[in-house]
């Protein structure tokens, strides 16, 4: 029997930033737009960095010429505004809201951190 791959789940992401949204965001074209705004103007991103599915995510989205992979070298000229923390998504929403950077979340995390008052329960 050959090993097949269905798709029983899905997810929605969102990326969420600082409320003054330096970087524009909000008025994108679409998410890639928002991304390359966030990469041209050096703005601060927290990425998961875990290879799990939100980073798989996260790192489909960015300009393809950045080059930017799991592998640290391909982001290691970026660091001064890419800050990959191997952490979990609580963690991580905690970190970007605290450092006012943008982040990819997904849609139900990012729920439970707004309607606890950015406090992840734990």
């Amino acid at each position: 029997m050959e090993n097949a791959r269905l798709s029983f789940m899905y997810n929605y992401f969102v990326l969420c930033g600082p409320e003054a949204d330096p970087a524009n965001v909000k008025n994108a074209a679409d998410v890639k737009e928002a991304f390359k705004t966030i990469a041209e103007g050096k703005y601060l991103f927290v990425s998961r960095g875990d290879g799990s599915g939100t980073h798989t995510k996260e790192l489909s989205l960015w300009p393809e010429e950045l080059g930017i992979t799991e592998d640290q070298t391909t982001f290691a000229d970026y660091t001064d505004w890419y800050i990959s923390s191997n952490a979990g998504m609580g963690v991580c929403l905690v970190a970007a809201n605290e450092m006012g950077a943008y982040i990819l979340t997904d849609k139900a995390t990012f729920l439970t951190f707004v309607s606890n008052d950015g406090v992840m329960p734990g």
